[in-house]
């Protein structure tokens, strides 16, 4: 899941497979759990096989966790046949905390406290740096996926692992995609 250094700082983002005495998994929304292709939000590649492993055949909590408006999550996750699957699913405002500092952050807190869950036992899996620290910063422990831009990417992989994706590896790639014009 996360690699720890000789100074015992955690290297959020390293874990390639969700651990077999997971609690609670919390997914990102845009990008992880969902991807826009042409005007229409589409799953990832992979999610249902991970979704009747982990929430069906060892009953594990799946929740989404999302920094889109609440309707906006809630409408792509419809748009592409995830409905009903999730046991919880917060988009914001709801989703968002302000730190003294004046960052917002995904407030993991949230999902953690309203299962119970041990934050050594709960994964959040995410795309971007800013998901990383969120978990970070909440002390849960984190798996980084590629964005769409990732064809061979599926959320299969993170059962058994390893999923091999590197995180620097697509961000030109992503840019490049997004940037053209249709």
């Amino acid at each position: 899941m996360s690699t720890t250094p000789a100074d015992g700082t955690f290297q959020f983002g390293s874990g390639t497979v969700v651990p077999p005495d997971v609690e609670l998994l919390i997914l990102d929304c845009f990008e992880t759990l969902v991807e826009l292709r042409g005007r229409s939000y589409v799953q990832r590649q992979g999610i249902n096989t991970f979704l009747d492993h982990f929430a069906g055949k060892h009953r594990v909590p799946v929740a989404v966790l999302s920094d889109g408006e609440q309707s906006a999550v809630e409408a792509s996750i419809a748009q592409a046949g995830l409905a009903g699957r999730f046991a919880a699913v917060v988009g914001a405002p709801e989703s968002l905390g302000q730190l003294p500092d004046g960052r917002v952050l995904k407030r993991l807190d949230l999902m953690v406290g309203r299962f119970k869950a041990p934050l050594q036992r709960t994964v959040y899996i995410g795309d971007s740096p800013l998901d990383a620290l969120a978990a970070q910063h909440h002390g849960v422990p984190f798996i980084r996926v590629p964005r769409s831009e990732d064809d061979n990417f599926s959320f299969a992989s993170l059962i058994t692992g390893p999923s091999r994706y590197q995180s620097t590896e697509f961000s030109a790639v992503f840019l490049e995609r997004y940037l053209r014009k249709p």
